[in-house]
């Protein structure tokens, strides 16, 4: 995977397929601690202690049409939060959800940037139109100035009543606000 995107993408695709109908991505960056920090949490199925210790090994995998029997996803999250001098878990409940939480040090020469986020957003609301995504962006800067944004394509849902995400204007609105927040809260370049 070449950036952080990347892996929140796979994150979200094993909590739909985990039957997820909500989804909430948290990613703090904060400066003044040196940390990036993506907090990725659903309502899916959950598991036990022993599928948290399988998931989390690159010779498993969940995907049953799959030639290869290995999942790099979580694996290679790990690696690269852990060898960034940050660190990586999953909690997860049998059916309640998983939780994962991933730190970075911002400033660490090996953390990958985060990549097209807004387009993996929106992408992941148009393709998932059956899931509830809630976002929660926020940014802390040396300053102290903070910046932040949430958006919930539920709250979308009622303000729009029916009409499907999908729908062109519908459409550009959430592609346009996710780009323009996105850059207000400096998370575009890291």
């Amino acid at each position: 995977m070449q950036d952080l995107s990347q892996h929140i993408l796979d994150i979200i695709e094993n909590s739909i397929s985990a039957q997820a109908s909500k989804i909430r991505i948290s990613i703090l960056l904060n400066i003044s601690e040196n940390k990036l920090k993506i907090n990725i949490m659903d309502n899916g199925l959950g598991m036990d202690e022993e599928l948290i210790k399988q998931v989390q090994s690159p010779f498993y995998t969940s995907k049953k049409n799959r030639k290869r029997k290995v999942g790099l996803g979580i694996p290679l999250f790990k690696q690269n939060a852990e060898m960034c001098g940050g660190s990586f878990s999953i909690t997860s409940e049998k059916s309640l959800g998983t939780r994962i939480n991933a730190v970075f040090q911002y400033n660490h020469i090996d953390r990958m940037p985060i990549g097209k986020l807004a387009d993996t957003l929106l992408n992941s609301i148009m393709g998932h139109q059956e899931v509830d995504f809630i976002i929660d962006l926020r940014s802390t800067y040396l300053n102290g100035i903070e910046n932040s944004y949430t958006f919930s394509t539920q709250e979308v849902k009622k303000e729009i009543n029916g009409i499907p995400l999908t729908y062109p204007d519908v459409y550009l609105f959430i592609q346009s606000n996710l780009n323009e927040e996105i850059k207000k809260i400096k998370l575009e370049d890291i």
